[in-house]
């Protein structure tokens, strides 16, 4: 099945922010947040940082159709970027248990060589479970788990090998899927 991310554009920026709705709306359990009177979630300072140069923003799509959406930030010291952080990674209900959130994560990673940041709401019992699974099976557990924030925040932190070669930004690979165990999700 063919998965592909590709980069967001000034143009795609109105379907990433519809997507980051149900997002957020999936997420306001572990961060709570207030809607706005219009019904919607205010996406305004996500889409303002995806204007950024060193703002990845990618939709994933498999056969075509849209599945969700991940999103890249770098963490700086000093002026350098010392290391990035898949700071949102969502896939739509419908095609979640066929690995392709751990598809995407590895394609992010190769993108972007270096040193790895993912950052997890000990509250979110799945998505703990789905990263520890993930970052195990990318690095074969050469990877370094702290506790950040007195305990309210998990850190994975690793390296990603050299980036795979791509000609604009757009990854796009077939994957197999197959119905994995929804319970380790």
């Amino acid at each position: 099945m063919p998965l592909t991310l590709k980069l967001v554009n000034e143009e795609e920026a109105q379907i990433l922010s519809n997507l980051m709705q149900l997002y957020m709306h999936e997420t306001s359990k572990f961060s709570p947040r207030e809607i706005s009177d219009d019904g919607r979630y205010d996406t305004s300072s996500i889409i303002n940082k995806i204007s950024s140069p060193e703002v990845d923003a990618y939709l994933v799509k498999i056969k075509g159709k849209l599945a969700g959406f991940a999103i890249v930030q770098p963490k700086f010291q000093n002026g350098q970027i010392i290391a990035r952080n898949l700071t949102d990674l969502f896939i739509l209900e419908s095609y979640r248990g066929f690995g392709i959130g751990e598809e995407i994560a590895r394609m992010v990673f190769d993108e972007s060589p270096g040193l790895w940041h993912i950052e997890i709401v000990p509250q979110h019992e799945d998505g703990a479970k789905f990263w520890g699974k993930v970052i195990y099976r990318y690095t074969g557990d050469d990877y370094r788990h702290l506790n950040w924030r007195g305990n309210r925040a998990e850190i994975y932190e690793f390296r990603s090998p050299a980036a795979r070669p791509t000609g604009d930004k757009a990854i796009a690979k077939t994957v197999p899927i197959t119905p994995t165990n929804p319970q380790e999700i």
